[in-house]
């Protein structure tokens, strides 16, 4: 079966509300200044349209169009009724945090980047392969079911799940929320909200599946990030995670470099990998063809190399180069973790069929809660 035909497959319920949203304070309901109850949008009847696979090649349908205009107006609060907190709107999308935090460098670089890892732009199924392969999921399966993604950044992942007719609730703690929303706003089935993966705006045990790609090493405690996540999915509900590995498992040359590049200003750092990638990643691609050895060759030059992914031309695979290295050395946290650690995790939620996976430098770890 073919992705597009997979999509028209009708196993989802087709007839689903976004959970409404909740102040991650008290869990108390939200009003906009009128009164009025926010977050759970209207009710549809069956998958909204865009159900046809992903366009290959070009800007995105969302690129150039009209943006969505999210849940209330710009200038818009919600404010619980329980404890009065007062949570502000962002141009279209709720804010549960505060502009300034650990996550800057994400927003910067996928604002930067907001179309670069698109599958409608580079015209290559490769956010669909990974999140598909990675979490065993069908896209009949996913349309007209609620999904959970944790961590967006600029949408990749996005804008696969909302193809499939899948209700998608999508949030991130960074500023990418609105290049998510620049890209993916065409789809009436997505809600964006500016949040953290500690305190999620949502009542718990209301998501079907759960999705959270490139994001738990990247947060103050993976094991704490991990758990809370999940109290968020239906007993029932399937999840794929997946978390880099343990440095004794992948090492890497970039780890050497952290400790330096991850307090400067991101616009600082981000000009000097612009300027090393050209220069550093033929070396890198050259050392990854070596047969047998190349892969571990390759990780002596810090730059990521996607020779794997086929990527069609030089512009393509430099700026995806560009990206992702800003992305290994601009983040504040980076904490690898053993298989056996994630083992603990699951097993201390009592998941079942838990499958914990290695996907080059990742554990990829699915189940079922």
């Amino acid at each position: 079966m073919t992705f597009a035909e997979d999509v028209t497959a009708d196993t989802g319920t087709g007839d689903l509300r976004h959970p409404a949203l909740r102040c991650p304070r008290c869990g108390g309901s939200l009003r906009d200044g009128d009164g009025d109850g926010a977050g759970a949008g209207p009710r549809r009847d069956g998958p909204p349209p865009g159900g046809a696979g992903p366009r290959r090649g070009g800007t995105p349908p969302g690129g150039a169009g009209p943006r969505r205009p999210g849940l209330l107006p710009d200038g818009a609060e919600l404010r619980c009724a329980g404890c009065g907190t007062g949570y502000p709107v962002d141009d279209g999308i709720p804010r549960f945090v505060p502009r300034d935090n650990y996550a800057e460098g994400f927003g910067f670089q996928w604002n930067r980047h907001r179309l670069t890892q698109l599958d409608s732009y580079v015209g290559m199924p490769i956010s669909r392969d990974r999140l598909m392969a990675g979490s065993g999921w069908s896209a009949g399966e996913l349309r007209g079911r609620s999904v959970l993604e944790c961590g967006s950044g600029a949408g990749r992942f996005t804008e696969v799940l909302c193809e499939t007719g899948a209700l998608v609730t999508s949030f991130d703690i960074s500023s990418a929320v609105h290049a998510n929303a620049a890209s993916n706003g065409r789809f009436p089935g997505l809600r964006l909200v500016q949040a953290s993966v500690y305190d999620p705006p949502f009542p718990e045990e209301s998501f079907d599946f759960l999705l959270c790609l490139g994001v738990v090493q990247h947060t103050p405690d993976p094991e704490r990030t991990f758990k809370t996540l999940l109290r968020y999915l239906r007993p029932g509900g399937r999840f794929c995670v997946d978390v880099y590995a343990a440095v004794i498992a992948y090492p890497h040359l970039r780890q050497l470099l952290r400790p330096f590049t991850r307090r400067m200003p991101p616009a600082r750092l981000y000009t000097l990998v612009e300027r090393a990638v050209p220069r550093l990643l033929p070396l890198s691609m050259a050392l990854s063809a070596v047969p047998g050895v190349g892969q571990g060759l390759a990780r002596l030059v810090p730059v990521a190399n996607h020779r794997h992914l086929g990527l069609g031309d030089e512009e393509t695979r430099r700026s995806w180069s560009v990206l992702d290295t800003f992305d290994w050395l601009a983040a504040r946290y980076e904490k690898p973790q053993t298989r056996r650690r994630i083992r603990g995790w699951t097993e201390d939620l009592a998941l079942r069929d838990v499958s914990i996976g290695r996907r080059r430098g990742m554990y990829v770890i699915r189940g079922v809660k």
